[in-house]
């Protein structure tokens, strides 16, 4: 499956709902609605967006929208801004059994976070690795 795609999103949504490490983090950050932007680049053409409803013991809704701005209308908790290439990067280090630090990337600079990051921080190190192993038993091709 191609990354960044709907198909790629809800295999991996679908995925990382049936993982317990993926749970537990769910159950302990409780319902949120999030946003993703993959910045155009490195070969993706166009910017993907995404929202997607996070809740315990629910599954996950997505929906794409077309752009950001409409992403922004509707007032997600929180939006992540991130570079295709940085996206394709963490993955490429999942998959191969490493421990990527997508907290590290915010906290550099790499990722932009609009949203409480007080409490991304917090539950971040708690919870440091989970839906790993899910991601990377996900078929996954890059543009």
């Amino acid at each position: 499956m191609l990354f960044p795609s709907r198909e790629w999103c809800e295999a991996a949504a679908a995925a990382l709902a049936k993982d317990p490490a993926v749970i537990a983090a769910v159950a302990d950050f409780g319902p949120v609605l999030v946003g993703a932007v993959v910045r155009r680049g490195d070969g993706l053409d166009e910017d993907f967006c995404v929202l997607a409803r996070i809740e315990p013991g629910k599954p996950t809704h997505l929906r794409f929208t077309g752009d950001e701005d409409e992403l922004e209308e509707l007032e997600p908790d929180y939006i992540l801004w991130a570079p295709y290439k940085l996206c394709k990067s963490l993955l490429q280090s999942a998959f191969a059994s490493g421990h990527p630090d997508p907290l590290k990337a915010l906290l550099s600079g790499q990722m932009k976070l609009s949203g409480d990051l007080q409490r991304v921080v917090k539950h971040a190190g708690k919870h440091q690795g989970a839906g790993g192993n899910t991601l990377r038993a996900l078929p996954t091709e890059f543009v």
